[in-house]
């Protein structure tokens, strides 16, 4: 599969391998020497390694263009769409910030020490801090413990948002219990700002226990 070919789909709607965990339906934002980058109809953004696309094709975007036009139908639904803005702009921010990268293995070291999900689904999806890569190898830390992947097997990557869901909840209960809409609104939105920026990236506490961790490892 040519780059020049996939390069030709940026900004169009694709479907990635036909079926199962691995298929992925969204906008193609990019193609790179070994890795491309896909926008989910949620907005979030999936870096996939072209040694494991088996298929591309074009996408029916018809489901997205209902989604969007029921959207605007009711004032809730609105309401809805307002508050999750900055869940939308931080993920933005993230393709941003890593779109730079140019191979599959320099979008790892930037995303060292986030929290990502390996894969999309099944027995090989994985979540945990993106801690180092190390001699084709992926170190991820999994609930204290140190977990080795080869790169080699990594179909996807994603940037895992920790209390993306609670965040959510919060910001509609404070819909329906606030008489001020704007200013509940606006509020929610830079309380959002910071808990993304926050709960994608490793804590300052989260970092030094990280490479204490690493420090024994490595010893070994």
């Amino acid at each position: 599969m040519s780059l020049n070919f996939l390069g030709s789909l940026i900004g169009t709607e694709v479907k990635i391998n036909r079926g199962g965990p691995d298929s992925i339906v969204g906008r193609l934002l990019s193609v790179h020497h070994d890795f491309l980058s896909v926008r989910l109809i949620d907005r979030t953004i999936v870096f996939i390694q072209l040694q494991h696309i088996k298929s591309i094709s074009g996408a029916n975007s018809n489901a997205s263009r209902g989604n969007k036009s029921n959207s605007n139908k009711s004032d809730s639904n609105n309401r809805s769409n307002r508050s999750n803005r900055s869940n939308r702009s931080s993920r933005s921010r993230t393709f941003q910030r890593f779109q730079t990268a140019h191979t599959f293995e320099g979008l790892l070291n930037q995303l060292r020490f986030s929290n990502v999900q390996i894969n999309r689904g099944g027995p090989e999806k994985i979540e945990g801090i993106l801690v180092q890569t190390l001699d084709g190898f992926l170190l991820l830390v999994v609930k204290n413990e140190i977990i080795r992947i080869p790169i080699f097997h990594i179909k996807s990557i994603t940037v895992a948002n920790k209390n993306k869901s609670n965040g959510n909840n919060s910001n509609s209960s404070s819909n329906k219990n606030n008489n001020n809409k704007s200013n509940s609104n606006n509020k929610d939105n830079k309380e959002n700002k910071g808990n993304n920026n926050k709960n994608s990236k490793a804590t300052a506490s989260q970092i030094v226990a990280i490479k204490l961790m690493l420090k024994k490892y490595h010893s070994r």
